[in-house]
């Protein structure tokens, strides 16, 4: 599986998600940038490729392409827990175990990492989901 292949996987698996609305959402490099001022939540997506590996040889190479998808989800600070806490059970529903039908590509057992203010009066939890792929 390629790079590209992974990206338009992880991308299309976030579009599907209903958590919080779809503008809410920062994708990577986007055309235009990002505003996230006046939102009540809004997300980031970052897919980090890890270490790939052959594990087989036989009649040519196979290729393990591991890595992880980060959502970085954010509310205003001093405003609760309780919607940035939804939202992240949301992501681990539509994340962990995914198998994509189109090709070889697995998520793991997701984790949340709660950052707190991250300095911009923003309270911020990440969601970090392991991937592999072939």
């Amino acid at each position: 599986m390629t790079f590209e292949q992974i990206r338009a996987i992880v991308i299309g698996r976030m579009q599907q998600w209903t958590g919080i609305p779809a503008a809410n959402v920062d994708y990577p490099n986007n055309a235009k940038p990002f505003e996230p001022a006046g939102k009540t939540i809004w997300a980031r997506l970052a897919e980090i490729p890890g270490l790939s590996s052959t594990p087989e040889v036989g009649i040519g190479p196979c290729v393990r392409r591991t890595g992880i998808i980060v959502i970085q989800l954010f509310v205003p600070t001093y405003k609760g827990t309780l919607a940035i806490t939804r939202a992240a059970d949301t992501l681990v529903q539509q994340f962990e175990f995914y198998s994509d039908p189109a090709g070889p590509f697995e998520c793991h057992a997701a984790s949340a990492q709660v950052v707190g203010d991250d300095g911009n009066n923003w309270y911020q939890v990440n969601v970090r989901v392991p991937y592999r792929a072939y």
